[in-house]
């Protein structure tokens, strides 16, 4: 465009030229002035646009380069061969786990006002399509972390401008990334953007962690890339002492589950091998099915990242990546980590060593996951699974039939199968049972008690501000839970009965051996001693089924409001976010004006508020005594036990590793 401008004034010179004799001399003064002008407008327009274009690469080098080698083609390949499959892909939330910051992906409000929660303020801007925050030089927070004795930690860390190229998340919150100004190494953005509620909010406080634990930094390229992204190599430059890293492809893409696929798309862009498809061997040698796999292989390609592992961060891992690919072993230089079986890892020992806090922050005492994200880690451990055919595909199913549609939006949540649902997905095996499931569940045919997901699977998995099944099979047990502090399945429904009326019906129906108690335990009801003394992630279960519509019409609800509303003033974030929800869900509650991260002294208001609400609308005369939920006859609480509970709360410091 420079040039024809340029041109195009040449142009005009040369044929005014030939009238210069018919005009003034002021006039040919004039023309070569504009054409000076032009010239000087070209060359500033050339300098802007070469500007923009040096800022715009500066941004791409910032970030996490797609495309390796190893045989990744990237999920476009796919595309013209499998259509459907690449539009249910596409429409899930797998593809969308990690994501450029682009106007299509943000969800974040770059509008806001500067957000205040932390030690300095962060400035958020939107320009065009560019997402920008002003903050504490992230590089320099890092260094001084890493570096304590050189860095002081009262130093200030100078204020710097970032754009925003990153963000990882997409079903309940997004978290975003700042670039380091070396190499492509991307620094957490210090808030999380929850979905819920609309709001920023510290990225700390959207985790089951000790408040008084230290701050942190995360590292996208050496943490999250691991599981969000797909064949990640993170490559540092210990020279430069920054990162070259690379990856297949951004998200959980199609050569995440299937393998390279270079040699695949290569083969198939012949027409005769198109056309022999069909006779070829079964399964395909040039490409991976996982629904061809036996169940134990199947399912490891889902545990690459929904296992809990330790990660050798050898030279090898840093500069290639993780060895793995799907239909291999799993256990290469990625290590599963089994905490009911030790004495099968040597390699563990000295690592925790290092962290002995990193089995109780992923597992119960007796070795069941507690964290959510690792469901491969408890199906693992189940005997439908050890001992049978038991896989991740059994219930889920990674394609939609119908891409986009209604049923497929629904689909996208969990990805179960069309028997995944309901009760077939367990009686497909158990024939025995689906001729009369009361007789084995003791509960009504259309009731939640007669789920075998309830009873088996129930909710002991924390994450995600929720609690979730945790998919280890398992029976419920009184003593397991008086052995792990989990909580049983029969007690996380009935909210409002003891473990001792629990222990009783199994001993009359399973023939399991009764529990001995303590008089609290027999006293008052499980639920309450979980959810008020309990530890902070068995506060954080306990909130959440509060609000579980099966426990509330197991239970009743009238009772609950004044129990939950302990959780508004609970040290954890966490579970002061899930006890307001829970608490907004009940009658006369839904409009209770709280913030979870708001001042301490605000947060006691709204917990006085809750329960005097609550007292009003539990009318004495309609009352009736629930002495397992501390309530007597006039429905007053008995504040000396409940308040006794409260004081014996178990604080030891959590930090759940989801």
């Amino acid at each position: 465009m420079e040039w024809f401008l340029l041109g195009l004034s040449l142009c005009v010179v040369a044929v005014l030229g030939f009238q210069l004799k018919s005009v003034s001399r002021l006039a040919g003064i004039v023309v070569l002035t504009l054409l000076g002008l032009t010239v000087v407008v070209a060359k500033f327009w050339q300098d802007d646009r070469l500007a923009d274009l040096s800022v715009a690469k500066d941004h791409s080098d910032s970030l996490p380069r797609e495309g390796r080698p190893g045989g990744y083609v990237s999920s476009d390949s796919c595309q013209a061969c499998h259509p459907n499959e690449h539009a249910s892909w596409h429409m899930s939330y797998h593809r969308t786990m990690t994501q450029y910051a682009t106007p299509e992906t943000v969800r974040g409000d770059f509008d806001h006002p500067p957000l205040e929660h932390l030690s300095a303020p962060i400035k958020l801007e939107r320009q065009e399509d560019e997402y920008w925050v002003e903050l504490e030089d992230p590089d320099f927070k890092a260094k001084q972390q890493a570096n304590p004795d050189i860095f002081a930690r009262a130093q200030a860390a100078p204020r710097v401008k970032r754009r925003v190229g990153m963000l990882t998340g997409s079903h309940h919150m997004q978290v975003y990334w700042v670039p380091s100004e070396k190499g492509n190494l991307q620094h957490i953005f210090p808030y999380a953007y929850l979905f819920e509620g609309e709001r920023w909010v510290p990225f700390k406080d959207t985790f089951l962690r000790d408040p008084k634990s230290p701050s942190y930094t995360q590292l996208w390229n050496l943490n999250c890339m691991n599981c969000h992204a797909t064949a990640g190599q993170p490559r540092p430059d210990l020279r430069a002492r920054t990162l070259h890293t690379r990856m297949g492809e951004m998200g959980i893409a199609c050569e995440s589950c299937h393998g390279p696929a270079e040699e695949h798309v290569a083969f198939y862009r012949n027409p005769l091998n198109r056309y022999q498809a069909d006779r070829s061997l079964d399964p395909d040698p040039t490409i991976v099915n996982p629904a061809k796999l036996d169940a134990k292989r199947s399912s490891m390609v889902c545990g690459q990242c929904h296992g809990i592992s330790w990660i050798s961060n050898s030279g090898e891992y840093q500069q290639e990546g993780f060895r793995f690919r799907p239909g291999d072993e799993l256990n290469l230089n990625r290590k599963l980590v089994r905490a009911a079986h030790l004495e099968t890892q040597p390699y563990l020992k000295e690592p925790l060593k290092q962290n002995p806090r990193f089995l109780s922050d992923r597992y119960w005492p007796d070795g069941m996951v507690r964290v959510s994200g690792r469901d491969y880690s408890g199906m693992m451990e189940s005997p439908c699974h050890v001992n049978g055919e038991l896989s991740c595909l059994s219930c889920h199913d990674m394609h939609h039939d119908e891409p986009k549609s209604d049923a497929a939006l629904a689909w996208r949540d969990d990805q179960l199968n069309g028997i995944g649902h309901g009760n077939q997905a367990c009686l497909q095996c158990h024939e025995s049972m689906a001729s009369d499931v009361t007789a084995h569940t003791h509960h009504p045919i259309d009731s939640a008690g007669s789920s075998c997901y309830n009873c088996h699977m129930p909710h002991t998995t924390y994450g995600l501000l929720k609690a979730i099944r945790s998919h280890h099979i398992d029976n419920p047990s009184v003593q397991t839970s008086l052995d792990t502090g989990r909580p049983n399945a029969c007690n996380l429904c009935h909210l409002d009965e003891t473990l001792e009326w629990t222990g009783q019906h199994l001993t009359d129906w399973y023939g399991q051996a009764k529990p001995t108690l303590s008089q609290e335990q027999k006293e008052i009801s499980a639920g309450l001693l979980w959810l008020v003394k309990g530890e902070a992630g068995q506060r954080a279960l306990m909130a959440w089924h509060f609000g579980w519509d099966a426990a509330k019409e197991a239970s009743g609800s009238d009772w609950m409001g004044f129990a939950v509303s302990q959780g508004l003033v609970d040290p954890y974030s966490a579970v002061r976010f899930i006890s307001q929800r829970s608490l907004k869900r009940l009658d006369g509650l839904n409009d209770l004006d709280y913030d979870f991260i708001g001042p301490e002294s605000d947060r006691l208001k709204a917990m006085q508020e809750a329960r005097r609400i609550w007292g009003e609308r539990l009318i004495p005369a309609n009352a009736q005594a629930r002495d397992s939920v501390l309530i007597n006859r006039e429905g007053k609480v008995n504040l000396e036990r409940f308040n006794h509970l409260v004081r014996n709360r178990d604080n030891r410091s959590m930090d759940l590793q989801e």
